[in-house]
């Protein structure tokens, strides 16, 4: 089983030009302060920075808009992830960006689930499967102050997403299914999927099948190539005669428009400049004056007889070409009406092509006997696309079939009953470190029952049942095993004895070689292991002093992420 662990977080918020940082035990960390010192905005932070949004976010942390960094730890490889907004960056040990992900649902959701072996497909809203969010792999992992303590796997938003999550999320979690399981469910509904594709397919070609088989009108006579070899043998040298006539006269109308484009092109040339020049004459010719001033450049030019006579020759010379192109057009005009003239001959032997078509032996055309044995070979098509189809559908069933039985396989009554039980042992264990003695019977015999307890025993019964189920999954799950952060645990004005219970059972009973991170108002005089934070700046967890520093580490994850 991989296992997470939490090693540092950096807290940067450039619209408050403030920041932090804190490094985490792999063991436990506890963070001590009373209410208003941050110690859950920090705590929310940890999953949030992997895309798992608490079940609710002070306003005031929202508009400071803080970016994270993350480092952690997962099967002994070291990785940062960053977050700003919607936006992640995964990088590795030596910084160099892995990945980048704009969408929690579409991008992230598979990304994280690769990583952390969190392998399972659910249905939202609408009926199509997804790899549900990151919050709904860490939801056994983390106890929200505002919803964990009223409501079972329900600490972080966007859950509803999913209808009807938690059981399914719990046999997950527990093992109960594995994530063998779940892939093994994927692919049979792809499978499943694919096949309701190809069926759709071959219930069009069936219908276009009929459609054309319902139009045609069958001789039911096959071709004998012998009663019309010579024919056919005439066909085709027709046709080639044919084919050949034709692909002259295209390439040599070809060429012929080329040259013809080209000689226009000369006329229009021709024609534009005599016009202007034309013009000039006139101009020079009714301009009184002796000199003239260009309108452009303001050069003085002699307004002579030399000048115009020069203007007058270049007229001349401009006709001259004009005609030339004109003859020229007028030439490829010619030559390609000579071409076309050919066209007679191509209808000769279309002509010819029909008689052959027409010609009868015995009581069959042979253009009847194409036409029938070119339907045929029509159906042939159509029963050859209908047996791959019918090959790819059967295929497909196999596959669903295995992948079903599969299923069934890891799920087991045998392997059930064993993971239920071990939860119970577990939960009767820790209700009785927890002082509760009148165990509802409603959580017995399911992972994830309904607990609705009043007073100071539902908090108690809540710890007991999350520890339970933590144990379960330590000893069962294929999944990875994310750090346990427990946030606020002293709820309901719990005596002193049962509040020490509770801090003492939260850091005493995770299971071995796993992560806690507790938040609380107090430890009650229990001095726990590990490394202890206590924010000391209320309503501010971040602070001005530290906005450099964090912001220069910062800097190269959030340029890296942005070319990325």
């Amino acid at each position: 089983m991989k296992r997470l662990k939490f090693e540092k977080l950096w807290l940067l918020s450039t619209q408050e030009r403030r920041a932090r940082t804190e490094s985490f035990d792999p063991d436990v960390t506890s963070i001590v302060a009373d209410n208003e010192f941050g110690k859950s905005s920090l705590v929310k932070s940890l999953y949030s920075a992997l895309g798992a949004d608490p079940y609710k976010t002070p306003e005031a942390w929202k508009n400071a808009k803080v970016a994270l960094l993350l480092r952690f730890t997962v099967g002994g490889a070291t990785y940062y992830i960053l977050r700003q907004e919607g936006y992640f960056a995964l990088f590795d040990d030596a910084k160099k960006l892995l990945w980048t992900a704009s969408s929690v649902v579409a991008g992230l959701a598979p990304k994280i689930g690769e990583l952390l072996d969190f392998h399972i497909s659910l249905k939202q809203k609408g009926g199509k499967s997804i790899t549900p969010p990151p919050a709904f792999c860490f939801l056994p992992f983390y106890v929200d102050q505002d919803n964990g303590w009223s409501d079972t796997w329900a600490s972080f938003s966007g859950l509803g997403m999913v209808p009807a999550y938690k059981s399914e999320i719990a046999e997950f979690h527990t093992g109960i299914k594995p994530r063998q399981y779940y892939i093994a469910k994927s692919k049979r509904d792809e499978a499943i999927t694919s096949r309701k594709l190809l069926s759709d397919e071959k219930g069009a070609l069936l219908k276009a099948k009929k459609r054309f088989s319902d139009k045609r009108k069958k001789l039911g006579i096959a071709l004998d190539v012998e009663v019309f070899k010579d024919r056919i043998q005439a066909l085709l040298k027709e046709q080639n005669a044919l084919q050949s006539l034709y692909d002259d006269l295209r390439a040599k109308v070809s060429d012929l428009q080329s040259l013809r484009s080209i000689a226009q092109e000369e006329v229009d040339i021709a024609e534009r400049v005599l016009s202007e020049l034309n013009s000039d004459i006139k101009f020079a010719t009714d301009f009184s004056d002796d000199e003239i001033v260009c309108p452009v450049c303001s050069t003085v030019h002699d307004n002579d007889f030399a000048n115009r006579f020069g203007l007058i020759n270049d007229a001349d010379a401009c006709r001259i070409v004009l005609i030339e192109a004109r003859a020229k057009v007028a030439k490829h005009d010619g030559d390609i009406e000579k071409v076309l003239r050919s066209v007679p001959s191509l209808e000769k032997r279309i002509s010819s092509i029909k008689a052959i078509l027409q010609e009868t032996r015995g009581e069959v055309k042979l253009a009847d006997m194409l036409k029938d044995e070119s339907e045929r070979l029509v159906d042939k098509s159509f029963e050859d696309e209908e047996r791959v189809l019918d090959g790819e559908i059967g295929i497909l069933n196999v596959t669903a079939s295995d992948a079903k039985a599969e299923m069934d396989s890891l799920t087991k009554a045998s392997r059930k009953k064993k993971i239920v039980e071990f939860y119970d042992a577990k939960l009767r264990e820790f209700c009785g470190l927890l002082n509760i003695t009148n165990i509802p019977s409603s959580v017995w015999g399911k992972v994830r029952p309904v607990i609705s307890e009043t007073g100071s025993l539902n908090p108690r019964l809540l710890l007991a049942y999350y520890y339970a189920v933590l144990h379960t999954i330590d000893e069962f799950s294929t999944s990875c095993f994310c750090p346990i952060v427990v946030d606020t645990p002293l709820q309901q004005d719990q005596d002193p004895e049962n509040s020490k219970r509770l801090i003492r059972f939260a850091i005493e009973n995770k299971p071995v070689g796993s992560q806690l991170i507790l938040a609380t108002g107090s430890l009650n005089r229990i001095v726990p292991p590990g490394r202890l934070i206590e924010p000391d700046s209320k309503r501010s967890l971040l602070s001005e002093d530290k906005y450099e520093d964090v912001y220069d580490f910062m800097l190269p994850f959030l340029n890296a992420s942005l070319i990325g």
